[in-house]
């Protein structure tokens, strides 16, 4: 979108009482906001969805401080907007039951996003999540995929990180406004989808935290997506929202088996009692589009290095961490790449900065 119809869009959505769908109402009849404004009241309120309330609050109410603020902040943070009559705004989410008028982007959509798959799970999730994300989200970035979900902790920061480490692109659908990283912790992670991939919301700048903004974000992340991926979270949970909006939005949803033993396999395990495809291995996604992709074919490696440069120590410890597809202890480590206990230390220390792994208790390390 030119920058100059800003000030329109931003004086649309701001208008009290006026929601998405009445809005898609009005651009169909109108086409564009300014032409919306030129209308006279009389030929709104002859309307049958456009109250003589609503009318005077279109034409009267401009919010210049919000406005004005917005275009400063856009300015201020490198964001720009994007209309729902852009070419660039995600197919799938133009066509999707009440999706944004308005999205707030930083980085790049490409035309080659219209092949997006959502993976989403829990903020805490046990090793065999992480082991299951790191098998599924490197195949299905090589296959074509761009991969989208929230920035969250776990499985969402997970799916971003094997996108990324693939070489294949990410999208993260925030629930705050673009200036506001959450977790704070994911910063370095937001910054890295922002060399192959993007960040988007439908919140205003300087939005405050509120919990069912996240609730909400998770109807735009299952939208833009073919298909959405559960991997760990119960039932409760977010993930299991967002594969709620998956089904009313007419999309794929696919899900991890669970131990029937564990909170955090409840979710997937109810959604394939519903009638969610199990997801074992990356081909039973891969399958149900393989008229659509371009398969790799099944020498592929679903381990492929990270896209970030790695020494040769760096790269070694790496292709250990993955083939053992578990956390290693240093000593461990030590035994296994006769590394001494100083040099291997340095080098995790510069792998855990790159975003790559994590160290938890007893000096015990993992794949992010």
């Amino acid at each position: 979108m030119d920058k100059s119809k800003y000030y329109a869009w931003l004086r649309l959505v701001s208008v009290k009482g006026l929601g998405p769908e009445t809005i898609q109402k009005l651009l169909t009849k109108y086409s564009v906001p300014d032409a919306i404004f030129r209308v006279l009241k009389e030929e709104l309120t002859e309307l049958t969805y456009i109250s003589d309330k609503l009318a005077d609050n279109i034409l009267e109410n401009r919010k210049e401080e919000f406005i004005e603020n917005q275009l400063a902040l856009l300015e201020k943070h490198n964001v720009r907007l994007l209309s729902i009559l852009d070419d660039e705004y995600p197919r799938l989410l133009k066509y999707s039951y009440n999706p944004p008028i308005v999205l707030y982007i930083k980085g790049e959509l490409l035309l080659d996003d219209d092949l997006v798959f959502a993976v989403v799970g829990t903020r805490k999730p046990t090793q065999y999540g992480k082991i299951a994300v790191r098998r599924i989200v490197p195949k299905l970035s090589l296959a074509g995929f761009t991969i989208v979900s929230g920035l969250a902790y776990g499985i969402d920061g997970a799916a971003h990180h094997e996108a990324l480490n693939a070489g294949g692109r990410t999208i993260a659908v925030f629930g705050t406004g673009l200036d506001t990283i959450y977790p704070a912790a994911n910063r370095k992670l937001a910054e890295r989808i922002l060399e192959n991939g993007a960040l988007i919301s439908e919140l205003p700048l300087e939005s405050k935290i509120e919990a069912w903004n996240f609730a909400n974000r998770n109807r735009i992340i299952s939208g833009m997506s073919k298909g959405t991926l559960v991997v760990e979270g119960a039932k409760t949970s977010g993930a299991l929202l967002t594969a709620k909006y998956a089904l009313e939005q007419n999309r794929d949803i696919y899900a991890i088996p669970g131990n029937i033993n564990s909170p955090q396999s409840e979710g997937p395990n109810y959604l394939i009692k519903l009638g969610a495809k199990i997801v074992r291995n990356p081909d039973d996604i891969l399958e149900e589009y393989q008229l659509k992709l371009n398969l790799v074919n099944d020498t592929a490696s679903a381990d492929a290095k990270p896209k970030v440069k790695l020494s040769d120590s760096e790269e070694k410890i790496y292709k250990l961490l993955m083939n053992y597809e578990k956390n290693l202890s240093m000593d461990k480590m030590v035994e296994l790449t006769d590394e001494s206990p100083a040099t291997l230390s340095s080098v995790l220390l510069q792998m855990e900065f790159k975003g790559l792994i994590k160290r938890g208790a007893q000096n015990r390390y993992w794949l992010i």
